[in-house]
């Protein structure tokens, strides 16, 4: 029938075929896995955090002034190099809105999951 494999060249190439498809299902099953956990879980990376009262947010504020003719103010630290003219402001701002505003916005949030 033109099979020109003997039983032990045989085997081993329905072997190296179970060691490809396992290969290939372990590799599908890491692609979808989710990623690793932190080691060190603090506030910030917990996804199980819970609400802030506080009503504050982090903004951050990027300041890049390369090629700007005015004086960078908001950096008091220099060292010498292009970085000087680079800055990212982090802070936690309190967050005032209207309840008018709140309702608002909740509703329209809630119309658009109601769509998906």
């Amino acid at each position: 029938e033109g099979d020109d494999l003997s039983g032990p060249a045989k085997q081993a190439l329905a072997m190296s075929a179970k060691i490809i498809a396992f290969s290939a299902l372990v590799a599908s099953a890491t692609a979808f896995a989710p990623t690793a956990v932190p080691a060190l879980r603090s506030g910030a990376t917990s996804v199980n955090m819970a609400m802030d009262k506080s009503a504050k947010a982090p903004v951050l504020t990027i300041f890049d002034h390369r090629g700007c003719s005015r004086a960078p103010k908001e950096n008091t630290s220099k060292s010498g190099g292009k970085d000087d003219e680079m800055l990212v402001k982090a802070q936690s701002v309190k967050i005032e809105v209207s309840a008018g505003t709140a309702d608002s916005v909740l509703a329209s949030t809630l119309a658009s999951l109601k769509h998906k």
